[in-house]
């Protein structure tokens, strides 16, 4: 036998051992067998399906700089500034309608946190970025920071932080934070948090430990924590709790029909990131007559893994109101002022990713984005929507790097491009919301 021979053998019966140890690890798991626990363990060091397979954002020096796309009507669109956050190095940037960005701002993580302890292991601030934001009339910005999930860490949250308009830290908030935030009318902030936990509440064994589980960490404008409510117990305390079904699984071949539905071992993993909620909205007393299903200082909220969009009651801690409809994995629902909610569905359509107008009373679509008039698009993780002043919608393409602004016909009156790096956020505001910026206007000239 020749060296080259042997050496192939030996390849082939270590992949077969690889092989083999891997099944067996995922028969054990997948059904439940005693040393499945132990296993699990193993596996709870890193969340890597936080936002499927998701790649890490690049430093800035790596991205391509905003660029306004070939269609721009300014007699059509809601003139004003545009938040924008991708790429690395926690930055965020806000951009006139050509494009061009009038202000800017950027904290290193190793600035917020020099020797952090509630994230582990070294930070590399390049890796680090800014997810979602608010920008307050002076410019003070309150941002949610987001890192790399890794071995260290099973959670891409890295913190909260309040900043002037200068980038100088106010405050800073060492929790878990991630995907989004409100700002309540009274300056209450809201915000998602996570942790790994061991245990369940009762009736829920179903779901397997350790997960990760969000909660809404309820802040005062200083930044320090009022409350935290659990947002699993909010389901499980509810009468919308048979939601969390679809969380649950056969136990094996015994379980008859149910068993060829049974999720495949991949899908272990997801269902450690329990609820993967991903957005938070307040309900504003100016809104609230157009909800008589809900009540104002009440949260609108996203679990991407239940399909569902729910509303909490802060004061009592449970879900009051729970929908699930022909979305999938949605993100960033809010609250419209004619009493319908928004949501960016983001694979619940065979053809395209889209925007849904949903109406709460009669479980109606009364608009919908692409449909069969606008321009398709796909992005499988995040996206956000928002309803602008003159009925204009502002659609996030994740995935695509894109943001663009479509009327209520359709039609796309403006576009703007990161190239193909993942746009994380992209939020409008009028500039009577920004007195900081004083003599900037939208357009140049204009």
């Amino acid at each position: 036998m020749t060296l080259r021979a042997s050496h192939f053998r030996a390849f082939l019966l270590l992949f077969g051992l690889a092989t083999l140890f891997y099944l067996l690890g995922a028969a054990v798991i997948y059904f439940d067998l005693p040393t499945a626990d132990f296993l699990r363990k193993g596996f709870a060091g890193g969340f890597a399906w936080y936002e499927g397979e998701k790649t890490p954002q690049p430093p800035s020096k790596d991205v391509p700089p905003l660029s306004v796309g070939k269609v721009d009507k300014p007699d059509k669109t809601c003139d004003g500034f545009t938040l924008c956050m991708y790429g690395g190095d926690s930055q965020a940037v806000l951009v006139n309608m050509r494009g061009e960005t009038i202000h800017r701002w950027h904290v290193p993580f190793s600035k917020l946190w020099p020797t952090p302890t509630h994230v582990k292991g070294r930070v590399d601030d390049a890796t680090v970025y800014c997810n979602d934001g608010h920008i307050y009339p002076n410019g003070d910005l309150v941002v949610v920071i987001e890192g790399p999930i890794n071995a260290d860490n099973s959670s891409n949250g890295y913190g909260l932080a309040k900043l002037d308009k200068d980038s100088n830290v106010i405050w800073k908030y060492a929790e878990k934070c991630h995907h989004d935030l409100d700002v309540a009318e009274d300056g209450t902030i809201y915000v998602l948090t996570n942790e790994v936990v061991s245990t369940v509440p009762k009736g829920l064994e179903f779901i397997p430990t350790p997960c990760m589980i969000d909660a809404i960490d309820v802040l005062s404008p200083e930044g320090k924590r009022l409350k935290r409510i659990s947002i699993l117990e909010a389901f499980a305390g509810s009468v919308y709790s048979p939601l969390l079904s679809v969380l649950e699984r056969p136990a094996g071949p015994s379980a008859g029909m149910w068993a060829q539905n049974a999720a495949p071992f991949e899908d272990d993993p997801r269902r450690r990131d329990v609820l993967h909620t991903n957005a938070v909205k307040v309900l504003k007393r100016s809104q609230a007559s157009k909800f008589p299903l809900f009540k104002p200082g009440q949260l609108l909220i996203s679990p991407r893994h239940l399909d569902a969009i729910a509303v909490l009651d802060v004061d009592s801690g449970k879900i009051v109101w729970a929908a699930s409809g022909s979305w999938r994995a949605q993100h960033d629902p809010s609250f419209l002022d004619n009493g319908h909610l928004l949501l960016f569905d983001n694979q619940g359509s065979p053809r395209s990713s889209r925007v849904l107008e949903y109406d709460p009373q009669t479980q109606a679509y009364p608009w919908s984005y692409p449909d069969d008039q606008g321009r398709p698009f796909l992005s499988k993780i995040r996206g956000m929507c928002q309803r602008l002043p003159n009925g204009n919608t502002l659609i996030v393409n994740s995935d695509g790097g894109e943001v663009f602004e479509v009327t209520s016909d359709r039609d796309v009156v403006w576009s703007l491009s990161c190239g193909r790096v993942e746009l994380n956020r992209a939020r409008r505001y009028l500039p009577e919301q920004l007195p900081f910026l004083k003599d900037q206007r939208p357009r140049r000239g204009k």
